[in-house]
């Protein structure tokens, strides 16, 4: 058996804040632990000028791969026309691209090129030529199938938790301010508004709301939503090298987003011991939400971070989500691929 992870140059990075480089660089390396001789990884140039999620497509055309299994990873476009017998396998990590696209995300030109030719593209190329799917969550699968792929071809891989938050344990906070966190993009997806509108409702001098997140095109309008309240800060990207500090800091986290494909700042944080807060309605995999507490309203957010502020994060409850967040690992995702290669190899 061999087996090629295709991507673009600087896919594989080790601190990489994107959750699909860092898949890519955790699987490709523990892979190789696993069987080190079999695995080797295709980073096609970016090419400049080029949509750079679009650079794999035309170097693709005519890669002789000379292996068993080619992986493509993102999915970025790509179609091998010269693989002889080998199988393609796509990696889906949503299909928000295809089934929820919000307008305001993509306002811009380079943005709307980037849905068109990547996501759209790439998503319709993987379901039409792949030969098999990899979904990391059953909520994906469900949708492959929906979109018409065949549920036969479709293995599941859930994501891992780095190491850095499963190492050391969080110790007890001292503080006398009470800290809402959230972590991540700004995009209107994630609905940030939700967590900040929730937020003002709660007159408390003795809470902070800590906004985590580079500055995007919604930036603006959520500083707006949130003037005149002293205790809401937004502090800017999140350092990988402070990102489990942060974490820690945090009292509860809130991550009421409209969409995700897996959702792996939920189990960071619940690996930290923190009690998460979700949107109900929000499509956001089974298998993740397990222990989340569930907001149908901002007004209902706000009461379920005050109950949490007075009476305290249950403590049997704390321990079940933290050692459940622990037991998604790089290493169980990577031992999770490695038996759909084998899977799909007996096939033939």
């Amino acid at each position: 058996m061999k087996v090629a992870l295709v991507g673009v140059e600087g896919d594989f990075t080790k601190n990489a804040a994107d959750g699909v480089k860092r898949y890519m660089y955790e699987l490709y390396n523990n892979l190789r632990s696993l069987s080190q001789n079999n695995i080797k990884k295709v980073e096609y140039k970016r090419l400049p000028l080029l949509y750079s999620g679009f650079s794999a497509f035309p170097q693709s055309l005519f890669s002789n791969f000379r292996v068993s299994i080619i992986h493509n990873l993102e999915p970025k476009p790509i179609l091998p026309l010269n693989k002889d017998k080998a199988l393609l396998l796509t990696t889906i990590h949503d299909f928000h691209g295809l089934l929820r696209p919000e307008k305001e995300d993509y306002d811009s030109l380079r943005r709307r090129l980037g849905l068109a030719l990547v996501l759209r593209f790439g998503l319709n190329l993987a379901l039409k030529f792949s030969d098999y799917l990899i979904c990391n969550s059953t909520q994906t699968k469900a949708e492959a199938i929906t979109l018409g792929f065949d549920k036969r071809k479709i293995f599941i891989t859930s994501l891992g938790v780095d190491g850095r938050f499963i190492k050391t344990y969080p110790k007890s906070k001292e503080n006398k301010i009470f800290r809402v966190g959230y972590i991540g993009s700004l995009s209107t997806t994630k609905n940030v508004a939700f967590a900040i509108n929730a937020y003002k409702t709660l007159k408390n001098d003795s809470m902070q709301f800590e906004i985590w997140g580079k500055q995007d095109r919604t930036y603006i309008d959520l500083v707006n939503l949130a003037k005149n309240d002293k205790h809401i800060k937004f502090l800017g990207y999140a350092p990988e090298n402070r990102i489990v500090h942060i974490y820690d800091s945090f009292d509860v986290f809130v991550h009421p987003s409209l969409y995700e494909g897996f959702g792996l700042p939920i189990l960071e944080a619940q690996s930290r011991g923190l009690p998460v807060i979700i949107y109900k309605y929000g499509k956001i995999p089974n298998e993740v939400r397990k222990y989340c507490f569930k907001a149908e309203s901002p007004e209902h957010m706000a009461q379920i971070i005050e109950d949490l502020k007075k009476n305290g994060y249950n403590e049997k409850l704390r321990k079940r989500a933290t050692a459940y967040a622990m037991g998604f690992t790089w290493e169980r995702c990577a031992e999770e691929t490695l038996s759909a290669y084998h899977k799909i190899l007996e096939t033939l």
